[in-house]
């Protein structure tokens, strides 16, 4: 009998395990509540809280969300590396974090993240713009969910956008977005392809049901750099922005 061997199959199969290894590297397999309570608890002790920490995103279609905006000033783009590499990324605008926010619009949320230059024009690396979204009950700082089933847990969440850029040696190109539910060690939206942002933006809309329909949390962000596109089993290569300013934080992240 004549084995025949579907070539597409494989080659899907293959570009998905790529795929799977790539957003695996941007998710720790420490304990992801403990770094987020000691890193939480440490700057506390520094009475550095308010200015580090925004205070907890109340979702609603209120006009005063824009008060849980998280600025960041221009020009602070710095190569951190967390990952041994010889290749060292060029400051781009593209990295440089403005203004991150998230806003319910009706029935979707919407993740935007203002940058100082245009993010489709990535070149050479992937370049991932993340979310950490966490709601740890036992923090002061949290308002307490009202008629949510999983207002008394601990969650934490991960929206990874990344970029592979035309002209890098990535199988991937163009942009991407997942959704991980670091809570539940699972993915609440497996990698999808999507259209190229808005000029000098960042910005996505998701089904609130995919952060389990939390009204409250605090977050923080990050501009990832991966150079090395024959090693995807790792960290990414280097933090280039964070909102707030948390590189130490970052750092402890992907330190595994």
């Amino acid at each position: 009998m004549k084995l025949t061997v579907n070539t597409f199959s494989i080659t899907f199969a293959v570009i998905s395990l790529i795929f799977i290894i790539i957003l695996t590297s941007y998710l720790t397999s420490n304990n992801p509540f403990s770094i987020i309570h000691n890193f939480f608890e440490k700057q506390k002790e520094y009475s550095k809280i308010n200015s580090l920490f925004s205070s907890p995103l109340l979702l609603s279609n209120s006009a005063n969300s824009s008060n849980n905006d998280i600025k960041d000033p221009k020009g602070d783009v710095k190569p951190i590396q967390i990952y041994t590499t010889n290749i060292i990324p060029l400051n781009k605008d593209y990295y440089d974090i403005l203004l991150s926010s998230i806003k319910k619009v009706h029935d979707k949320l919407v993740f935007s993240m203002d940058l100082a230059g245009d993010p489709n024009k990535n070149e050479k690396y992937e370049t991932t713009y993340i979310w950490l979204l966490y709601h740890i009950n036992n923090l002061k700082d949290n308002i307490n969910l009202k008629g949510n089933s999983k207002s008394d847990t601990d969650q934490i969440y991960t929206l990874i956008i990344p970029n592979f850029a035309e002209d890098s040696n990535f199988k991937q190109k163009g942009w991407y977005m997942a959704v991980f539910n670091n809570t539940d060690n699972s993915y609440s939206l497996p990698l999808v392809k999507i259209t190229n942002m808005p000029k000098n933006k960042v910005q996505v809309f998701i089904d609130p049901l995919l952060i389990a329909n939390l009204s409250s949390f605090n977050y923080l962000t990050s501009v990832m750099v991966r150079v090395n596109s024959t090693f995807l089993n790792k960290p990414p290569d280097y933090l280039m922005d964070s909102a707030p300013n948390a590189d130490i934080f970052w750092q402890k992240w992907f330190n595994k």
